[in-house]
Order: structure tokens, then sequence, then C-alpha cells
């Protein structure tokens, strides 16, 4: 059986505080909401709604919670689930927004990335081989993306990374010729490139690095692409609308991206879709939006393997 997507990520319990009014006209009043999160759970979820076949591997837990996200992806059609059990599997993310739905700070803590080590092996390797592309998170262990970079190569399936835990593990610049794609913001480009920079600017520097193709976003003021074939950044500009809560916009962009490239869309063409998506998840209080699935132009189907140009660093 062949899967559009692999996703290798993390699997999140967000608590969201947020401002619903102040006490006294003087102190504020904070809401807090459960939600579930991961940049792996999230682009699983979203490229499921959007017609994705998709494929989750990497850390769980034990308890509630993990049953609960299973659950969800599950449900969704995520399957099967490659997924490594351990005490403390499940991470845990707090966020505080403002009243415009913005984050101000947020705090993370998740497993130790060695832990899901023992998932390389011959049954992950037959659904890498099976996929039209991989998604990995970039804060995964070093062992675990080396391996499922060469199995993707062996294969000839593009491997997409979004940058993760640069806090706790640094830029990891060395790894970016394992990466077909890179999806980022401004702030992470900035710790690879140790400039800073526009969107175009960060695409451009990134591109002769290894990843063959390079999206760069900066939230409300867009986001830009460069590819070996279109080496000129192209800069497209964010879709206008109210924030109800940023969280898990720029993974919304990466799900609608990876989805379309895969579906025979150009970087250009996969981009505005991505922008498309954010927009919606914007607008939305969860981290991922179900109107994903039910917007005409996101679910469109095209359905082709994509090679990503040029010859595959080493």
């Amino acid at each position: 059986m062949g899967y559009d997507v692999l996703v290798l990520g993390s699997l999140v319990i967000d608590r969201k505080y947020f401002a619903t009014g102040t006490l006294g006209r003087t102190d504020p009043v904070w809401g807090v909401q459960r939600h579930h999160g991961g940049v792996g759970r999230n682009i699983a979820v979203n490229t499921a709604r959007l017609g994705a076949r998709t494929v989750f591997a990497g850390l769980s837990g034990i308890g509630q919670d993990a049953v609960d996200l299973e659950a969800e992806l599950t449900s969704l059609g995520v399957r099967p689930l490659h997924v490594r059990r351990t005490d403390d599997g499940i991470g845990r993310w707090d966020v505080l927004l403002d009243e415009r739905g913005r984050q101000i700070t947020c705090r993370i803590a998740l497993p130790d990335p060695a832990a899901a080590r023992p998932l390389a092996g011959p049954v992950l390797a037959g659904t890498v081989s099976a996929a039209k592309a991989v998604v990995a998170e970039g804060g995964l262990d070093e062992d675990l993306l080396t391996w499922l970079s060469r199995e993707a190569r062996r294969s000839g399936t593009p491997m997409c990374c979004l940058p993760t835990r640069q806090r706790d593990f640094g830029p990891r610049a060395h790894l970016l010729p394992l990466y077909d794609v890179l999806l980022l913001n401004t702030g992470e480009a900035q710790a690879l490139t140790g400039l800073p920079g526009t969107p175009v600017e960060q695409a451009r520097r990134l591109l002769g690095r290894g990843p063959r193709v390079v999206v760069v976003t900066a939230g409300a003021d867009g986001a830009a692409v460069a590819s070996t074939e279109q080496p000129v950044p192209l800069a497209l500009p964010a879709e206008a609308g109210p924030c109800t809560d940023d969280t898990g916009a720029g993974d919304a962009l990466a799900s609608a991206f990876i989805v379309h490239l895969v579906r025979g869309a150009s970087p250009k063409a996969a981009l505005a879709l991505g922008l498309r998506a954010a927009r919606l998840t914007i607008g939305c209080r969860q981290s991922t939006c179900r109107t994903l699935a039910t917007d005409p132009v996101l679910t469109v189907r095209r359905t082709r393997r994509w090679t990503p140009p040029g010859t595959r660093a080493s």
C-alpha cells in the first residue's frame, strides 16, 4: 500500500492560558484550555484532513493522554502508527496568549529524542519506501534522522524538515544536507545562517546548503520560497484576516505546502495554498483547524510522486 506522507515527530498536550477579562478593572483574569499538539501531531492531523494518506511515527506515552492522542490520529485515517512508548513520551507545552490570540511566552518539555532510536528498522524502512514524502522534526535524534535520510534516498522519497528544539540542541546546520525540503520561520533561519534577514534573504542563503526547496515564513509579513529550479526567491503576502489564535499556523502552512507538492503543484502554488491554510488556522482557537477538510481549494486532488529538482546532496 502506498502513502502520501510519513510524519516523524512529537505528541504533546498543550495548555493555553489566555486573557478573558479583568477583575475590578485592573487585575487580569486568565482562562486555560487543554488541547492536543506537537509539531508532528499537527502535521499528521492537517495532512489527513487535506485528504492525504498519512502515517505517523514517534514517541508516545502510557496513560489516557497517549490513548486520546493516538485515537485522534487513527480516527482521521492516520495509520499505521509506528510508536515507541516511554513513561515521558508525551510532551507538555504551556503557552500564554494575549487578548488578540498572539503568543506572549511559552514553555515546553519534551522527551529525550534518543528514546526513539529503536524505531529505525525494517518496518519503518518499508513505510519510508512506500511514501511519497517524509516529514520530520529537526529536533529528533540525529542518528534517527541520518538513518531516515539514507532510507529515503535509497527509495527516492523526498525528505522534508521543520526545525524544532533549536534551544535544546542548537541550529544543527550540519544536518541540512539530509533534507530535500526545508520549512522554517525567520527566527529559525537566523539561527541556521547566523545572520538576520527577510524571508527572501534567508531562503537565498539556505538554498545552497543542501535542501533543494526552501520556504521561510514571517507571520503576518508572508513567506518566501526558492528552489534549485527557481533560485531567485519568490515572496508571497500573508492572507489578511483577524487573529483568534496563531498557534499552529506555521504547521498548517507546512502541511498544505507538502501535500500540494506531492500532488503536483509548483513550489509557488504550494506556498500560496500553505498561506491559505495558515489563514484558516489563525482564525481558529485550535492549533489544527477542521475547516482545512472542507475548503474546496485546499482539498483538490492531483496525485503524483514528487521528485525534488537537482541531485540530492550526499
